[in-house]
């Protein structure tokens, strides 16, 4: 008889049991479609911002993204934890912490660019978040002529585009740097906004 004897790493190979793949949530429901409206909202808002004939749609569609902002705002409050305007503003206060690491010589990191990324993106939706606010602010009260009909509206006119315009900019950021990491990282990069977990495997 012909007996072979593996060596115990075939053994360890043939044996061992493989570990599931687990999920772990990332960004809540609450926020996901908070994000897809608003993302929405605001497209429609600026895209006819600058034509009559689509004025009222331009109009519904800012009160439709001042909407999803208050949404946004309480569900920051009563959301679960992912969702909290705590975790979003200490995010965005860790701007000192890579500065520090820009001026140790430490950028050239990955660690730091992961974490740096993610900087950018929180800060950007904070920008996105203020920008806004102000702009439907200042759209609604020019729409109503709260300040009469005169340079005191057409000055707040001014403000509004220019506002409106702000976020764009900043949203041409925040979905640059979204293009960027599915690039870099992959499509794990993006799935927790898109499904809400992210996989432990790191596959996605």
């Amino acid at each position: 008889m012909n007996h072979t004897v593996s060596n115990p790493a075939q053994v360890m190979a043939t044996t061992a049991t493989p570990v599931p793949t687990q999920r772990k949530p990332v960004v809540d429901l609450g926020t996901r479609m908070a994000h897809a409206s608003m993302a929405l909202a605001f497209l429609i808002s600026y895209v006819t911002s600058e034509s009559e004939y689509w004025r009222l749609v331009h109009v519904y569609s800012g009160y439709s993204l001042a909407a999803v902002l208050a949404f946004r705002l309480v569900w920051g409050w009563v959301g679960p934890a992912s969702a909290r305007w705590g975790l979003l503003l200490r995010r965005v206060a860790m701007w000192r912490v890579w500065a520090t690491k820009i001026k140790q010589g430490e950028w050239l990191t990955r660690n730091f660019w992961v974490g740096a990324s993610s900087w950018v993106l929180s800060a950007a939706v904070l920008g996105i978040y203020a920008f806004s606010t102000v702009a439907i602010a200042s759209g609604w009260a020019t729409y109503n002529e709260l300040l009469g009909d005169g340079w005191l509206n057409d000055a707040l006119q001014e403000l509004h585009e220019g506002l409106g315009n702000a976020a764009m900019a900043v949203v041409c950021v925040h979905v640059g740097l979204v293009v960027m990491l599915r690039v870099w990282r992959g499509p794990q990069a993006l799935r927790p906004m898109w499904r809400g977990y992210a996989n432990t495997s790191g596959r996605g």
